[in-house]
């Protein structure tokens, strides 16, 4: 069983700088540094006509309150590795995290679309744990987290968004 979190970013920019901003390697490395992030490094970055890749790793505290028996399972000082990647001509994507050492997938789709004058990034998450008995709980902390770091990640990717 996973745990299911549909997150919107919204933006007041056009689908077209945003998609400028998204496929900007500068982009993830400064969104990451604004969001608290430390030991940023991008290990693969691929563009072109078709679209866009990027596999960041960096490391990050956990956002939720972490119950002594998560503790077990997942630090409180995580590091990531995070490949976005996005199709060009649907503006569909996908992100794929690791976090090191913990047993839980966390993968999200994502559709960029214009909303108004501006423009969104609707994701559906997906958090999954194979551990019996306490695998929902850790989900559960996990969505947790994951909504905190994305309203923190809309907010320095609304600021950035005004360079592009």
């Amino acid at each position: 069983m996973a745990t299911k979190l549909n997150l919107e970013h919204k933006f007041n920019k056009s689908v077209a700088k945003v998609w400028a901003m998204y496929t900007d390697r500068a982009f993830f490395e400064k969104k990451y540094a604004a969001t608290g992030c430390t030991n940023i490094e991008v290990l693969k970055h691929d563009t072109n006509d078709k679209g866009f890749s990027i596999t960041v790793r960096y490391d990050a505290k956990s956002d939720a309150p972490m119950p002594d028996f998560a503790k077990k399972f997942m630090a409180e000082r995580i590091t990531v590795t995070q490949t976005d990647s996005w199709d060009a001509a649907t503006k569909t994507g996908k992100i794929v995290t690791e976090i090191k050492g913990a047993p839980v997938k966390v993968t999200a789709e994502m559709k960029l679309e214009a909303a108004g004058k501006g423009a969104v990034n609707k994701m559906l998450w997906t958090l999954s744990s194979g551990i019996p008995l306490v695998g929902g709980k850790l989900e559960s902390i996990l969505g947790e987290d994951v909504k905190i770091k994305s309203a923190r990640d809309e907010q320095a990717s609304q600021k950035l968004l005004e360079s592009y």
